[in-house]
């Protein structure tokens, strides 16, 4: 279950009209009109890296577009019936080409526009949108892959050494939300963490609204304590990737000198702990071949050296490599 915060959009105001009233309908048991509903629109999500280095893809926010349409919007993800306020009746998947998201990609955000009823529960509210006080909103929704920006590999499959927020060569890791397989609700919140949606969030396989409530429950001392034990082995997991891949790129720089070493960065960044493992295996047969100096007990056998394990019976002494 992913939770991302968004906010309501001045931008992209509408007037009701005959049509949006048909699509408001389709949710009503009476027929509503104009002077009963209150409509606004909404960006509940973007493609832009937020502070916890995650995003959402442009499929993604193509496929969620769909799933959002007639969702409810609550309070601070509280599922009661009561908190019940708002529904989304139309979405729409919007790119702003002037605007570049950090990535570098044209700034796509999904649209949505909600309506509720004017009345006397929902005045105070629909006075604090206009006010620009209640801005903030929260989407709850699922998605089953979290692709690394670095090495392309999917967290939920299979880890890789690839810490978000971390630089390797000229990238700075993130996560990339794909496949979003359910959507939940949204609701009105107070305090967002995406740069231009604001986003908070947290992954789960939970569902039901009683897993859903439970989980938003504050982290016991003893889990923080975990949680640092955790960063401490990912920053020890950092340090030994980045001295592997020092040890890489000396490797080929005596293979082969000519390197240039800002393209051979750039190939390597790629490259998971234990491709890198593999790279450096390599190099390393192939730098005892350029070696000026060879062991005397070390034999070439099918282009490669190794050590003679041959020994003279009658003196127990090794034989000289010839």
């Amino acid at each position: 279950m992913t939770e991302k915060s968004a906010k309501l959009s001045n931008s992209d105001d509408f007037e009701i009209n005959d049509e949006i009233m048909e699509r408001i309908n389709v949710y009503a048991r009476k027929k509503l009109t104009p002077e009963e509903v209150y409509a606004f629109p909404v960006i509940l999500c973007d493609n832009d890296v937020d502070r916890d280095y995650e995003r959402f893809s442009v499929k993604s926010l193509e496929t969620l577009a769909e799933m959002f349409i007639g969702k409810t919007g609550i309070f601070d993800h509280n599922p009661k019936g009561e908190n019940q306020t708002a529904r989304i009746f139309d979405t729409e998947v919007k790119t702003d080409k002037s605007k570049k998201t950090s990535n570098g990609e044209d700034y796509t955000y999904l649209l949505a526009k909600a309506y509720m009823l004017k009345n006397q529960k929902t005045q105070d509210l629909i006075s604090e949108i206009e006010a620009g006080i209640k801005k903030e909103v929260s989407i709850s929704c699922k998605v089953d892959s979290e692709i690394c920006s670095v090495c392309g590999a999917d967290k939920r499959v299979k880890s890789c050494a690839h810490i978000k927020g971390r630089a390797y060569g000229k990238k700075v890791c993130h996560m990339i939300l794909e496949h979003p397989s359910d959507a939940y609700e949204w609701s009105f919140v107070a305090i967002p963490a995406q740069l231009n949606a604001g986003v908070s969030k947290n992954f789960s396989e939970l569902s039901n609204a009683e897993k859903l409530n439970s989980s938003k429950k504050k982290i016991c001392k003893s889990n923080e304590i975990l949680l640092k034990e955790i960063e401490h082995k990912d920053d020890i997991i950092s340090m030994l990737y980045d001295e592997l891949r020092r040890d890489v790129i000396a490797m080929k720089y005596i293979c082969d000198p000519l390197t240039v070493r800002e393209d051979f960065e750039k190939t390597i960044s790629v490259l998971d702990c234990e491709k890198l493992l593999e790279f450096k295996k390599t190099l390393f047969e192939k730098t005892q071949n350029k070696s000026l100096f060879t062991p005397q007990l070390w034999t070439k056998k099918d282009g490669k050296y190794s050590q003679s394990i041959q020994k003279n019976l009658e003196n127990n002494q090794y034989k000289i490599a010839e």
